[in-house]
C-alpha cells in the first residue's frame, strides 16, 4: 500500500488529488485499486491537511513513534554494554566465596578503594579477552558490572601486588571452602610444570634460561607447577626460577602443600618427565608416596615388562587395558591405550611417508638434524635408508604407557593407580588453559610480585572456568568453550532515557547462552526495569 498522486484535467487546468493505493496480483499481472482519495493536493497542502492525517496515523505506528520521540529528544540511548559474562562469572565467583575472601584480606591493609573489584576485574578479563592492565582497563568501559566504572589503572597494578602478597592466605581459604563445598577427597595430588617467558630480562629472582617448553630457548622464563586434585580443580600454583629441573620440584611442593593445606596423607602423580630415579628415592625417604610414569625407552628394568613380560590384559574400558608386573622389588602398572596406539601408529607412518619423499628428492642432508626423523634412520657414510627394525622396536610402544607406584596392592589396585594416572590429562589441559586459552604468555612484568601476581591471576581464572564446567556437566551441557563465551558475550545490557527516566534493557539470549544461566543457578534479569532513583 502506498500514496500517489492522480492528475486530472478540469476546463483546461490540471488538478492533482493525493490517493491510498494498494497492488494486487491477478492471474500474473499487478492491479492497482483505490482505497481512498484524500483530497486536492493543493487544498491539502493551504489548509495543513497533511501534517494532521500523518500524525493520526502515526499514532498507530509504533516505528514511527519512537522515531518521533528520538528526534525530538524524548528518548536518549546512552551505552550498550556485555552483561552475560559478568553476571554468569560473578555469580560464581560469589558461589566460591571468593569475594568475602578477598575483602577479608584487604581489611588487613586498608585500601582506600575497592580492591575485591579490581580482582575480579582482572581475573574476568583474563577469562574473556586477555589483555595488558592498561588495556584491560580500557575494557571495563564495555562491561556492565557493578563497582567497574570507579577502578583507575593503578587499581589493577595495586590488584595484582595484592594477589602476591595474599597468595598462600587465598589458597588455603578457597580450599577449605572447597572441601565443604565439593566434598574434596585429598589423597591423590596430581603435579605437572610448565614454563613461560619473559619480554626483556624479567626479575631477578625467578627469571633464568632454561629448558623452554614454548620452544624459545632465546628468551628468559620462569617455571611453574600447578597441582590439582581428583576432582579436578586446581589448589596451588608454584612459582621457580626459569633453569630449575622439573625434577627438583616435586618434593618442595609436596612439603609445600601438606604444611599449607594440614594434609596428613598425599600421594603424588606426576607425568613422565617430572621424576628421576634419585627423585625417587628422596621421596621414599621422605615418607612421600606417589604413582608416576616412567620413560619407557630410558630404563631395562621398563623395556623388559614391555616385551617379554607375561600375563594378561585386563580391561578398563573398551579401548583402555592394564596389567600388573613385580619386578626387582617394584611394583609397576603397564596400561594400553588403542586410541593412543593408532595415533602413535599414524604418526610413525606420516613421518615414514615423509623420509621416503625426502629420500628420493633431497638426500639425507635435511633429515640428519631432525631427531625425529634420524631415529627411523640407517645412516652411512653419504647414504641412508629406512631402518626397518627400528620401526619395528618403535611399534611395541605403541599406544603403552609404564607405571611405578610405592604404594602396596591392598592400598591402591592396579586399575585404580591406573585411573588415577590418567587423570593426570586434567593438569596437563589446565597448564595447556593458563597459557593459551587465558593468555599467560608473554610475560611484560619486571617485578617479582607482580609476575607472580599476574600468573595467580591466571590461576583464579582457571578456577573459575573449571567451576563453570563443572555445573555444565552436571546438566549435560557440551559446548565448545569459546561458543559459549561467545553467547555470553553476546547478551547485553542497554541504558536508555524516556522523558528524563532511566531504563536497562537486556537484550535476548542466543546460542546456549540461557542454558549456560540455568546451569550456573544465574536469574536472567527482566527485559526492562526502570533504574531511575
Amino acid at each position: 500500500m502506498f500514496v500517489r498522486t492522480k492528475k486530472v484535467i478540469s476546463c483546461e487546468t490540471t488538478y492533482e488529488y493525493l490517493q491510498v493505493v494498494n497492488n494486487s496480483r491477478s492471474k500474473g499481472k499487478i492491479k492497482q485499486k483505490v482505497i481512498a482519495t484524500l483530497g486536492r493536493l493543493d487544498q491539502l497542502r493551504d489548509n495543513g491537511d497533511i501534517d494532521g492525517i500523518l500524525q493520526s496515523l502515526a499514532r498507530f505506528s509504533d516505528e514511527f513513534s519512537v522515531i518521533k520521540m528520538l528526534q525530538d529528544g524524548s528518548v536518549k540511548s546512552n551505552w550498550a554494554k556485555s552483561w552475560g559474562v559478568s553476571l554468569v562469572f560473578e555469580k560464581l565467583w560469589k558461589k566460591l566465596g571468593l569475594d568475602a575472601i578477598i575483602r577479608d584480606l584487604a581489611l588487613q591493609s586498608g585500601f582506600q578503594f575497592d580492591i575485591e573489584r579490581a580482582v575480579f576485574a582482572s581475573v574476568l578479563n583474563r577469562l574473556v579477552n586477555p589483555r595488558s592492565d592498561l588495556a584491560t582497563h580500557n575494557w571495563l568501559g564495555q562491561v556492565h558490572t557493578n563497582g567497574f566504572e570507579n577502578l583507575d589503572l593503578h587499581h589493577l597494578y595495586r590488584a595484582m601486588d595484592f594477589l602476591a602478597d595474599y597468595q598462600p592466605e587465598i589458597e588455603k581459604a578457597l580450599f577449605d571452602r572447597g572441601r565443604d563445598l565439593f566434598d574434596y577427597g585429598v589423597d591423590l595430588v596430581f603435579f605437572d610444570t610448565t614454563s613461560t617467558y619473559f619480554e626483556g630480562q624479567g626479575p631477578e629472582g625467578l627469571a633464568a634460561f632454561g629448558h623452554s617448553k614454548d620452544h624459545r630457548p632465546d628468551r628468559v622464563q620462569v617455571v611453574v607447577g600447578v597441582v590439582m586434585i581428583r576432582q579436578g580443580y586446581p589448589i596451588s600454583c608454584q612459582f621457580f626460577e626459569g633453569n630449575t629441573a622439573d625434577v627438583t620440584t616435586i618434593r618442595r611442593v609436596i612439603d609445600l602443600i601438606k604444611r599449607r593445606f594440614d594434609l596428613k596423607r598425599v600421594v603424588l602423580v606426576a607425568d613422565r618427565g617430572t621424576v628421576s630415579v634419585k627423585n625417587l628415592v628422596d621421596l621414599e625417604k621422605a615418607g612421600l608416596e606417589y604413582i608416576v610414569g616412567i620413560p619407557m625407552r630410558r630404563y631395562a628394568d621398563v623395556k623388559e615388562i614391555l616385551v617379554t613380560y607375561p600375563g594378561w590384559f585386563q580391561a578398563i574400558s573398551p579401548n583402555f587395558w592394564f596389567k600388573e608386573v613385580f619386578l626387582n622389588d617394584c611394583r609397576y602398572v603397564l596400561c594400553y591405550n588403542e586410541d593412543q596406539a593408532k595415533k602413535d601408529r599414524a604418526d610413525r607412518e606420516a613421518i615414514v611417508a615423509k623420509l621416503k619423499e625426502s629420500l628420493k628428492n633431497d638426500g639425507i642432508k635435511p633429515l640428519i638434524g631432525n631427531k625425529g626423523y634420524r631415529k627411523y634412520l640407517d645412516i652411512e657414510t653419504g647414504s641412508a635408508k629406512i631402518d626397518r627394525a627400528k620401526l619395528e622396536d618403535e611399534e611395541k610402544f605403541d599406544g603403552k604407557y609404564v607405571l611405578l607406584t610405592s604404594l602396596s596392592a591392598e592400598a591402591c589396585p592396579a586399575e585404580d593407580a591406573a585411573i588415577s594416572y590418567k587423570r593426570l590429562w586434567q593438569v596437563e589441559k589446565a597448564h595447556r588453559d593458563l597459557k593459551s586459552a587465558l593468555e599467560m604468555r608473554s610475560v611484560f612484568h619486571q617485578r617479582c610480585d607482580r609476575v607472580q601476581g599476574h600468573i595467580y591471576c591466571n590461576f583464579l581464572s582457571l578456577y573459575l572456568k573449571i567451576a563453570l564446567q563443572k555445573e555444565l556437566e552436571k546438566t549435560g551441557i557440551k559446548m565448545p568453550w569459546q561458543t559459549i563465551l561467545d553467547d555470553l558475550e553476546a547478551l547485553k545490557a542497554v541504558h536508555f532515557e524516556i522523558s528524563g527516566k532511566e531504563y536497562l534493557l537486556r537484550t535476548e539470549f542466543s546460542g546456549c547462552a540461557y542454558d549456560v544461566f540455568k546451569a550456573a543457578g544465574v536469574k536472567p534479569p527482566k527485559t526492562l526495569q526502570c533504574i531511575s532513583t
